[in-house]
């Protein structure tokens, strides 16, 4: 797998969340690696545009079914120019409240660049526990095709 770098909104931190509010300042970002994400199950990557109805789609796919997610993670990955589109898509899909399992940011370590078949999005991504891509699909992905890769 190539290098993973999600950046992403830092709303771990509900006293930062209220002094940056007050101060009229945006909550600062924070950044998850490859390293931060290896757990020894498979890991789905999503690379998806926050503006995208079948993006949401898929997304809503995926949280609908949330519970076969015993120990894979999935990692909803936009563009880097796609941040300011990020809080409208978790409005809409409500992933922030699954943080344990998705995690969602922009692409600043060019994964995007290396991984996207540039055929249609969602694109998904699968990887094993030793990081090996096993299978992508692009477009909305049936949640019966993707089950046999969540663990």
């Amino acid at each position: 797998m190539p290098a993973l770098r999600v950046v992403m909104p830092d709303s771990s931190t509900p006293a930062a969340e209220k002094k940056n509010k007050r101060k009229g300042t945006a909550t600062g970002l924070k950044a998850i690696t490859s390293r931060d994400l290896n757990n020894g199950a498979n890991l789905l990557v999503m690379m998806f545009n926050p503006t995208c109805g079948h993006c949401e789609e898929q997304t809503r796919l995926l949280t609908d079914h949330i519970f076969l997610f015993k120990n894979s993670r999935l990692v909803l990955l936009a563009g880097p120019m796609m941040l300011p589109y990020l809080e409208h898509f978790n409005q809409n899909t409500q992933v922030s409240g699954f943080p344990e399992t998705i995690l969602m940011g922009v692409d600043s370590a060019g994964f995007i660049d290396r991984t996207f078949l540039y055929e249609t999005l969602p694109q998904i991504n699968i990887y094993d526990h030793d990081r090996k891509l096993i299978k992508s699909f692009t477009g909305v992905t049936p949640i019966d095709t993707l089950k046999q890769y969540i663990e």
